[in-house]
């Protein structure tokens, strides 16, 4: 099997002979063609003005084009995807545009949603009319200035000695948009949600930098108002009207979307023909942390307990919550070498959790690969970008762990690449010394 190096068009007419629903493969094309090919099909760089994947900035996934690649390079027809990370959906996306039918589980509620809406049959024309309702009836209410309880009093000025993420004319802006989303049909009221989502971290004090967000240089001199808010919103909802227009997912195709745990609701999938995936990285990048401000403005969080639920729902690859420790996965010569490594050097570690987090890591992701073998068919793939991490000078080399893992699991390498280089944390230099794989498995027994 031949990956990433076809040209768009050869790559989705494959991918739609090999499809059971033949897409508009024109369509498809016209979509493709405004994604950036320079940039790595394992990253998103590139896509930021391709419709449907504009919607939202999400950093963290794989390109369409990987998706279609990987679809057109199989011997086999392809009904059904899953996608158990299901991300901003490019999975999902794809197979829909390429008649593919999917399952995707994401954990992260906001996330779930995004998904949902690029698949689903949203009217442009309807959209427009339920957005304009509820401008022309907006009105900030004294209710809306009021934090709800279990909120951060950070989301809003004055917040906690002098440091606040919104204004209280965009905090109090937001919460009345809510109030009149929450009337709003379900398909509408998500995306609308969901554009509003887009245009939080501009309209606050914080960037996204590195494994998270941090506050702006020269916040406090920064003003954002509600009219600042409002012009990016009608900017958002603009762009998707436009790429619902001009674009949409082709009727006949299923796009089931599972909000939850992928270690728990994988049991709940039957079957599939292929798996394309990229989970968390153990790299202690908390993914509920970095999408904290979307779920509490726009609703998803209701109490403390309620992101501590969320965090124990993700993958063990952070540090940031005492998971509780289980056995490593002991078919790994280099997991078990690198434990003893991490554990040898755990007084120079920044957290010495570290150890039982990649412990448990790996735990997780047999788990993961034990669900994928049940799924799929004997003959069948699961095809997996996952990339590298280091801790005090002890690398973690994840494919080949995978690699190592995946016999006794019933899978049998097809082909492990390289397909990009990733900068290294500041404490180890910021060089490119970890790189991203493409591990490509087939189900064997």
């Amino acid at each position: 099997m031949n990956y990433w190096d076809a040209s768009l068009e050869d790559t989705v007419q494959r991918a739609g002979m090999l499809a059971r629903r033949r897409p508009a493969a024109r369509d498809v094309v016209d979509w493709l063609s405004l994604y950036n090919e320079d940039t790595p099909t394992s990253s998103n760089q590139g896509t930021g003005q391709l419709p449907f994947q504009r919607w939202f900035r999400f950093k963290e996934a794989f390109s369409p084009k990987f998706v279609a690649d990987t679809i057109a390079s199989l011997p086999y027809t392809v009904d059904r995807v899953i996608d158990p990370f299901g991300g901003s959906g490019t999975t999902a996306l794809t197979c829909g545009f390429l008649g593919a039918n999917s399952v995707s589980i994401e954990v992260n509620p906001f996330l779930a949603d995004l998904i949902a809406s690029k698949v689903a049959a949203v009217r442009p024309s309807e959209l427009l009319r339920q957005y304009e309702h509820v401008r022309a009836s907006l009105e900030v209410r004294s209710e809306d200035r009021v934090l709800p309880a279990g909120m951060p009093v950070t989301m809003r000025e004055p917040g906690r000695n002098d440091r606040w993420l919104f204004a209280a004319e965009v905090f109090d802006t937001i919460r009345a948009l809510m109030r009149g989303l929450a009337e709003l049909p379900t398909a509408e009221r998500r995306l609308l949600r969901v554009l509003l989502g887009s245009t939080l971290v501009n309209n606050s004090n914080m960037v996204i930098n590195g494994k998270g967000r941090r506050y702006r240089g020269g916040w406090q001199g920064r003003k954002r108002s509600a009219i600042d808010l409002l012009d990016d919103l009608d900017r958002a909802v603009d762009n998707a009207a436009s790429d619902l227009t001009r674009f949409s997912v082709p009727v006949g195709s299923c796009h089931d979307v599972w909000q939850g745990d992928a270690r728990a609701l994988l049991a709940n999938v039957d079957s599939a023909d292929l798996a394309i995936f990229s989970p968390p990285y153990p790299n202690s990048f908390d993914y509920t942390d970095v999408y904290n401000v979307e779920l509490w403005m726009l609703g998803y969080l209701q109490s403390a307990d309620d992101n501590r639920r969320l965090r124990l729902s993700t993958l063990r690859s952070h540090v940031q919550i005492g998971w509780r420790s289980t056995p490593a996965p002991s078919d790994s010569r280099t997991l078990h070498e690198v434990l003893k490594a991490l554990d040898a050097s755990r007084g120079e570690l920044w957290n010495r959790r570290i150890p039982e987090m990649v412990a448990s890591y790996f735990d997780d992701m047999r788990g993961i690969l034990s669900g994928l073998a049940r799924i799929l068919p004997v003959g069948r793939h699961a095809v997996c970008a996952i990339g590298d991490s280091q801790y005090a000078g002890t690398h973690i080399d994840v494919a080949r762990i995978i690699e190592e893992m995946l016999p006794a699991l019933g899978f049998a390498l097809v082909k492990s690449e390289p397909i990009r280089s990733m900068r290294n944390s500041s404490q180890h230099g910021g060089s490119f010394d970890l790189r991203e794989h493409c591990l490509v498995m087939e189900r064997s027994r």
